[in-house]
């Protein structure tokens, strides 16, 4: 069996605890306050070593997000969903509970903005977990289907793309104006893309027949 230990595991070990470290300045502080120099005391590493790692504080704010969404999906598998709960009900009170993280949030929909620049650090992170995140949302909507709670005629890839826009968009309008309830918005979203209303009409039609 190869080992895994050796230069790349090391160096591996190193980025992700830059990372930890780098989120947890971001949500102490917000990511205007991260700094390579404190990055850099936090992990004992010199600043050229952090450097060698990561050539900028951009990418420093980047490694912090690939520890916020490691945190987020490792959260997300835990989570037991409550019997009988409905998906837009669910999807809310998940939502509402990560809004304890605002400032990992500030960070992402900054770095989001930052990402249409191919040669911003944000922009590769950002295409690829937006591929992930769109093949996600399609299998979560087959999935409500199988299940008879989306109608039958959304189509997933179209579904998936409208559902993520509506909730980033949402997100970057609750930070201006945090008035309004976040997860109820996205749970309405999610209703009104999945035609969840229409799919109750052709229930209970079949039933009448």
């Amino acid at each position: 069996m190869t080992s895994r230990r050796g230069p790349y595991a090391k160096t591996r070990g190193r980025e992700e605890a830059v990372g930890r470290v780098a989120y947890e300045l971001v949500r102490s502080a917000g990511h205007r306050a991260l700094t390579m120099t404190e990055v850099a005391r936090r992990t004992e590493l010199s600043e050229a070593q952090l450097l060698y790692l990561f050539p900028s504080r951009d990418h420093l704010l980047v490694a912090a997000l690939v520890h916020a969404d490691s945190r987020s999906d490792q959260a997300a598998r835990e989570r037991r969903p409550d019997p009988g709960t409905e998906p837009d009900a669910s999807l809310a009170r998940t939502i509402n509970h990560e809004l304890a993280d605002p400032a990992s949030l500030r960070l992402f929909v900054s770095m989001a903005a930052e990402a249409g620049d191919p040669e911003h650090p944000a922009h590769r992170w950002m295409t690829e977990r937006r591929a992930r995140i769109t093949l996600s949302y399609a299998t979560f909507l087959r999935r409500l289907q199988a299940d008879g709670w989306a109608h039958p005629d959304v189509d997933p890839e179209q579904f998936a793309r409208q559902f993520m826009a509506l909730w980033d968009g949402l997100q970057a309008h609750w930070l201006i104006d945090p008035s309004f309830d976040l997860g109820a918005e996205v749970g309405a979203g999610l209703r009104a893309l999945a035609r969840r209303d229409a799919m109750l009409a052709r229930v209970a039609i079949n039933q009448l027949l």
